[in-house]
């Protein structure tokens, strides 16, 4: 039996939708949905997995509509799914009555539950959420039934907010594969047959890495399964070291070449270290029309000579500052603090001269 396990999808998010490149992001995490519907008919999935957060937030019927055309186009696969903390169960929610096709379940209990899938021998068991946290561990719950062949387990668990599970504890019920969803970064437990999916795209700067789907088999006499790259695009971190002799151009064709190479449709975070010449510092805005840039992180100090300032204004309010400052070793955060300060009373006096 072939599976394919989604999770964290977030269906209806925009993450960038601030930046004129990000205006798509929303409509990218649908197509990569519809490609992965592709991917079940293109690869004779039996059964596709989703393991909470299809959607951003509790769906509205229009958003189950749109999921339910994609179904469509399945020509041999079964769905399995559960709603998340995300898309969890609200009173009177569409999740509850929606008319899926026969091929669709939806396992709607925030207890345990299965269905059982005879045309693949399979049963599939597990709960869903009916509020944005759960503090019961409910997959605690699950056991195996004796009805199908393969026996798999569908779960959203994280911390104590989030239905808390003993992963090793669940390992030994005697499933073939456990399915997971709530963490954004895939991880695959192979010795105990469960995986966090992670989301199919990333979804903030902070989901750095590869992102996409679990693929599985199970057979008579095992579980096989391995995290496939899937994503669009992915968020990358660029660290630059600046010298106090860096040109704002030298910087910005570094810049450049750096996100040529890792490839201009991936989404970036510039992190800038070291120094630069405190009358040319760097322009954030020409950064950030570098690319696909979705942030500038400053982690730079100006190049003063701080005894040279000192000599100069001995006798004046600079001097006095930097004589209270550099009475004693300071650490990163209190440079910090002595450069901006520093920055500012210069700039003061030159518009008094």
């Amino acid at each position: 039996m072939r599976f394919i396990h989604i999770a964290d999808l977030h269906l209806g998010s925009s993450p960038e939708a601030e930046f004129l490149w990000g205006k798509n992001r929303a409509e990218e995490i649908w197509d990569s949905f519809a490609a992965v519907i592709d991917a079940c008919n293109e690869k004779e999935i039996d059964l596709l997995l989703i393991a909470g957060d299809l959607f951003d937030r509790p769906p509205v019927w229009a958003d189950l509509d749109r999921a339910a055309k994609l179904f469509d186009r399945l020509t041999a696969t079964e769905v399995v799914m559960i709603a998340g903390a995300s898309d969890y169960i609200t009173e009177d929610s569409p999740w509850m009555t929606y008319p899926w096709q026969p091929w669709v379940h939806m396992l709607s209990d925030k207890h345990c539950m299965n269905v059982q899938l005879g045309n693949i021998s399979t049963s599939v068991h597990g709960c869903s959420y009916y509020g944005p946290t759960e503090g019961k561990p409910y997959l605690e719950d699950a056991r195996p039934d004796k009805e199908s062949e393969y026996q798999i387990l569908l779960g959203y668990t994280g911390d104590d907010n989030h239905m808390p599970a003993d992963l090793t504890e669940l390992s030994e019920k005697g499933f073939d594969y456990i399915a997971l969803g709530y963490e954004h970064k895939a991880s695959v437990m192979q010795s105990m047959h469960i995986a966090y999916a992670g989301s199919l795209e990333p979804l903030s700067v902070q989901e750095t890495g590869k992102h996409g789907f679990i693929l599985g088999e199970i057979n008579e006499d095992s579980t096989t399964i391995r995290f496939v790259p899937f994503a669009c695009r992915e968020y990358i971190n660029i660290k630059v070291r600046l010298s106090s002799d860096i040109t704002e151009e030298e910087l910005e064709e570094k810049l450049a070449t750096a996100i040529n190479q890792y490839g201009s449709d991936n989404i970036f975070t510039i992190s800038l270290e070291g120094r630069y010449q405190p009358k040319e510092p760097y322009d954030r805005a020409r950064l950030l029309a570098l690319g696909n840039v979705a942030d500038v992180k400053d982690g730079t100090m100006p190049d003063y000579n701080l005894v040279a300032l000192l000599d100069e204004h001995k006798d004046d309010m600079i001097g006095m500052y930097l004589e209270a400052f550099l009475k004693e070793p300071a650490g990163t955060r209190e440079q910090k603090a002595l450069y901006c300060g520093l920055e500012a009373l210069l700039n003061a006096v030159q518009k008094t001269q």
